[in-house]
């Protein structure tokens, strides 16, 4: 395959640039720092929310807007602003929090910069946990104003979810299953705006970069809608097969510096 160079890079950060224990490597740091200072934007493409996201690139330099809660949430991470801002409404926001209080599935909700977190696992420290996130005994209380996003984790999650809210809230929400060789089943619910594609198209014309010179990365369901309106889309080695055929090449894993090879490949060769 002829080298394409690109301007900009949206990368997801589970399964992509993040490696075992959410650390991104050594190489993959370097690649990105190198792309930085070469001009290249680099944008983090995640479900996660903005704090969370925000703290990857912070230690990694990178300044370019990004892409938060699967395209609901577009925020530049030198001061804060929105360029994109869509919250799950109130309603919603309540009986979804119910059903996780009642069944006491692992999920994460955020609200505004606040993180909740409801878990039976006995080993969770709340010293431990990352900034802006808080252990919770209830999500009802949090969400009486509507929330940014949930992330719900586990194949029991999922699958009650899916008896649950499919089809109940079609043009109101936005319901992502999704999985990867690196990540667990898991549901992200968000606006039903959301939409990582059309996050990447605003960032690219925030940008001044013109589509096909960008190039999308990721390892799941979710990045497709990115994967799609790029220039270019590469799926991790270790992203199924059904998101390895819709990419425009297949590059290494994330435990192989797939990000790294990708930058090098396509932007800085």
């Amino acid at each position: 395959m002829s080298r394409r160079r690109v301007r900009l890079i949206a990368v997801d950060l589970d399964g992509t640039l993040l490696t075992r224990g959410n650390t991104v490597s050594d190489v993959n740091a370097a690649a990105v720092r190198e792309a930085v200072a070469a001009g290249v934007h680099i944008v983090l493409a995640t479900a996660r929310w903005y704090t969370l996201a925000k703290a990857t690139a912070d230690a990694l330099g990178v300044t370019s807007p990004m892409i938060c809660h699967n395209g609901a949430m577009v925020r530049d991470p030198r001061d804060g602003a929105y360029l994109l801002h869509e919250r799950i409404p109130a309603q919603p926001a309540r009986e979804i929090a119910a059903i996780a209080d009642e069944r006491r599935y692992e999920c994460v909700v955020t609200v505004d910069d606040v993180t909740y977190m409801i878990t039976q696992r006995p080993n969770v420290e709340p010293a431990r946990l990352p900034g802006g996130i808080r252990l919770a005994e209830r999500l009802s209380d949090a969400v009486t104003d509507g929330a940014e996003g949930f992330i719900f984790f586990g194949q029991q999650a999922v699958d009650g979810l899916r008896s649950t809210l499919d089809g109940n809230y079609d043009g109101v929400l936005n319901l992502a299953w999704g999985y990867s060789a690196t990540f667990p089943p898991y549901v992200n619910i968000v606006h039903a705006a959301a939409d990582k594609g059309r996050a990447l198209r605003l960032v690219c014309e925030h940008a001044g970069v013109p589509l096909d010179e960008s190039l999308a990365i990721g390892d799941a369901a979710p990045d497709l809608d990115m994967m799609s309106v790029a220039g270019m889309s590469m799926a991790m080695g270790n992203a199924p097969d059904d998101v390895k055929a819709r990419a425009t090449v297949v590059g290494p894993s994330n435990l192989e510096d797939g990000v790294a090879w990708a930058i090098r490949e396509f932007a800085l060769g």
